[in-house]
């Protein structure tokens, strides 16, 4: 699964991470946004201590260079406090562009791992390296927010990802609206959102809302939920 955003930062990374917490089986979260990590400023190691810097998406990347043995993916992954296995990401955008010429390897590790991949891919944007994992995805949520530029940008992004990342295989296509609205406002975004993309004849769907609470983020962000139920 890949999560992404449109423009700016409306919060697919939380979005990402809460997917990761209420997945059943065997997952894994992927921090694969060129422009920088989030996650090991947000998330602790299950030590409670900051997650090193070792290992990360680097050394995976180093790893699934062709010739050698496909990596097995737990191996490159932090336990945190919240239980979700974390492949982070490089802080900086230096490191992060030394990753991205080995991002297709990488997609296809993730492709084949038998649980399930969720990437954090930054911007669903022309130009992203880390599209490449979009495109191997079975399903790709574009977070947005319903405001009048947020709408004003989807009619064009999801025409071009719906093209880069189509598959003729499938019988719809893997790209999925999840808007970002507050609790007021969910009907309403939802609404004008379904408007536009029948009005443009898109198969793109709107496939939920994800609440903006910024309390809720914060007690995520701060340790186990255990402790605050």
């Amino acid at each position: 699964i890949a999560v992404g955003s449109d423009k700016g930062s409306p919060g697919a990374t939380t979005l990402a991470t809460v997917l990761a917490l209420a997945w059943p089986g065997d997952r894994l979260l992927c921090e694969l946004d060129p422009r920088g990590a989030d996650l090991p400023f947000r998330l602790m190691h299950a030590n409670g201590q900051h997650m090193p810097a070792h290992p990360s998406i680097a050394t995976l990347a180093v790893a699934s260079r062709p010739g050698g043995a496909a990596p097995q993916l737990t191996q490159f992954a932090h336990p945190t406090v919240l239980d979700v296995p974390v492949i982070r990401g490089e802080v900086s955008t230096r490191a992060s562009s030394k990753v991205a010429p080995h991002l297709p390897a990488v997609a296809q590790h993730a492709a084949a791992w038998p649980g399930t991949v969720i990437a954090d891919v930054g911007s669903l944007q022309p130009g992203n390296p880390a599209l490449v994992a979009a495109k191997a995805a079975a399903v790709v949520l574009l977070v947005m927010r319903a405001t009048t530029e947020g709408l004003g940008h989807l009619r064009a992004r999801v025409e071009e990802l719906a093209e880069y990342v189509g598959d003729p295989r499938r019988e719809r296509t893997s790209v999925g609206v999840e808007l970002v609205a507050d609790s007021r406002d969910e009907g309403a975004a939802s609404h004008r959102t379904r408007a536009l993309l029948e009005s443009i004849g898109s198969p793109v769907p709107v496939v939920g809302v994800f609440r903006h609470d910024p309390a809720a983020a914060a007690a995520l962000w701060s340790g186990p939920l255990s402790k605050k139920l």
